[in-house]
């Protein structure tokens, strides 16, 4: 007998890891039934969000083909860092345009507290679950390095199995991105993970101040 009716993740999945799986795997432990909500789908070939919405949910769907889990987008307000008091609600009206109802339960990692995008009312009958990712010491930033640098045997190790064999489909869209074109001309012939994310850190900081920039303007 499972605790709670309805779960909910929410995150950007670019692209799904074993970090995520971890999430996912709790909440259909504990739910009937997992809502995965695929955040910035508006947005593909840009430095955060390379891969598009399609892709990123074809991977979700390669894991998890079953109707436990339903999965489906999640537009931005305007961008990922646009997160006000309004966005919280914006999520809610979401879950229910999809399931009738707000969740029970919120699963998310402990590095991303999602209760804080809600008031103390809206979060009235509702749980929260911080999985520990620690165990799994991957990020997404992190994978998308080994796949330009065309690692596949570190990509493969913190990766589900059955997505193993869509290397080649992710690193040909990723290679279309042309802020990714010109980070591995950056990295030249220092192909190490670390000369990747130094490089990576700098395009970041800027992607973020002028997303931040944009939010304001708007």
């Amino acid at each position: 007998m499972k605790k709670y009716e309805l779960g909910m993740v929410c995150g950007r999945f670019t692209h799904i890891h074993k970090g995520h799986q971890l999430i996912i795997d709790k909440s259909i432990e504990l739910c009937k039934k997992t809502l995965v909500l695929v955040g910035s789908s508006q947005e593909s070939k840009t430095l955060r969000n390379p891969f598009s919405a399609d892709l990123r949910i074809e991977l979700i769907k390669k894991v998890y083909n079953t109707p436990e889990v339903e999965i489906e987008k999640l537009v931005d307000m305007t961008n990922e860092f646009d997160v006000t008091a309004k966005w919280g609600q914006y999520v809610i009206d979401k879950t229910i345009e999809y399931e009738g109802r707000f969740a029970d339960l919120i699963v998310s990692g402990n590095d991303e507290i999602r209760k804080d995008w809600f008031s103390e009312e809206q979060m009235r009958g509702v749980d929260e679950l911080l999985v520990d990712r620690n165990e799994i010491n991957i990020s997404a930033t992190e994978l998308r390095g080994y796949i330009l640098l065309n690692d596949k045997e570190s990509w493969s190790k913190f990766v589900p199995e059955q997505i193993i064999e869509d290397f080649e489909k992710i690193r040909k869209e990723l290679l279309e991105v042309p802020v990714y074109q010109k980070i591995l001309e950056e990295i030249g012939q220092d192909k190490t993970i670390e000369n990747y994310k130094k490089i990576y850190e700098k395009y970041e900081k800027e992607d973020k101040k002028q997303k931040i920039e944009n939010i304001k303007k708007s």
